[in-house]
């Protein structure tokens, strides 16, 4: 994966980061922070670690790549890491009482 498919990837996820923050219902102060590193971790790893899987060799093959980036891929296990990762840190999240 090349340099401007990771920018790319940096700036949409920080870009949905603080759309989760400004729209949130129970908002804390990391909300950005947690939607962003996992949604650069999922879209990397997974565009850099499914090429060279056995497992996974049916999927590198389906759709298309920008840059050395596999969107489908990518795109799927962020947005699926990210989901399970925001939604398990809002259950544990409670909001100080206002006074």
């Amino acid at each position: 994966m090349g340099l401007g498919a990771l920018i790319g990837i940096v700036l949409v996820s920080f870009a949905l980061g603080i759309a989760v923050q400004l729209f949130g219902a129970r908002k804390s102060r990391y909300d950005f922070l947690i939607v962003a590193v996992t949604a650069v971790f999922g879209a990397t790893f997974a565009s850099n670690s499914f090429p060279g899987s056995s497992v996974f060799s049916t999927i590198t093959n389906w759709g298309p790549s920008i840059d050395g980036f596999l969107i489908i891929p990518g795109v799927a296990f962020a947005a699926g890491i990210t989901f399970f990762s925001y939604f398990g840190s809002r259950r544990s999240f409670v909001p100080p009482a206002m006074a």
